[in-house]
C-alpha cells in the first residue's frame, strides 16, 4: 500500500465514533482528496510546514480534543462533533498554499479569504453543522482573535467547547508541534 492510501486509510479510520458509525461522506472524501488535504502543509513559517503538515496538525487536534472531552466528561450537542471540529477547524488552507519550485509558497490566486469562517463556508457544502461546531471552528483561534474580541467572548460562555478547542489546537501546534 503506498503512502497516500496509507494516510486516506488512517483518516477514514479516525473519523468513525467509537461505535463504528463513519462521520463523512464519500463526497466529502472525494473533495478532500481533490484538494489535497492529505498532501498541503499547515503552515509555511509556523507549525506543520511540510507536505502532509495539514492533515498530521488537524488529526492532532482531533485527537487532543476527543481526549479532552472524554477526560471532562464534556457534552456536545452531538456526539460527532469533536472530530468534525477538530479534523476540519484548517480547511481554509487548502487553497493558502502552491507547490512551486521544490517548494511550499503562499498561493496569490486565493480568492476567500478568512481563517474560521472560510473552513465554515467549506465544510457547510458537506454537511450541516449545529451551532456550537460553527462556533468552534469560527473561535478556534482563540486569544488570536484580537479583532472580535467580544464575540470570542460570547461564544466561549455560551460553549465551553469553543475554548477547549482553541487548547487542543494550541497544543497540536505548540507543544507537539504539529
Amino acid at each position: 500500500m503506498n503512502n497516500k492510501k496509507r494516510i486516506q486509510e488512517k483518516f477514514l479510520n479516525a473519523m468513525k465514533l467509537k461505535d463504528g458509525t463513519p462521520l463523512i461522506s464519500v463526497d466529502l472524501l472525494d473533495w478532500l482528496i481533490s484538494q489535497e488535504f492529505f498532501m498541503k502543509p499547515a503552515a509555511i513559517k509556523h507549525h506543520g510546514n511540510y507536505t502532509g503538515g495539514l492533515f498530521d496538525h488537524s488529526l492532532k487536534v482531533m485527537e487532543n480534543l476527543v481526549k479532552i472531552t472524554e477526560k471532562l466528561d464534556i457534552k456536545w450537542q452531538n456526539p460527532r462533533s469533536p472530530y468534525i471540529v477538530g479534523m476540519f477547524h484548517d480547511l481554509c488552507k487548502l487553497d493558502n498554499y502552491i507547490f512551486e519550485n521544490g517548494k511550499w509558497t503562499y498561493n496569490p490566486d486565493s480568492i476567500l479569504k478568512g481563517h474560521g469562517e472560510k473552513s465554515i463556508i467549506l465544510l457547510s457544502q458537506f454537511m450541516t453543522l449545529t451551532e456550537e461546531e460553527i462556533m468552534c471552528i469560527r473561535f478556534h483561534m482563540g486569544a488570536y482573535e484580537t479583532d472580535d474580541w467580544d464575540s470570542y467572548d460570547k461564544a466561549i460562555r455560551k460553549y465551553e467547547t469553543v475554548l477547549w478547542t482553541h487548547t487542543a489546537d494550541m497544543y497540536a501546534s505548540k507543544v507537539t508541534g504539529v
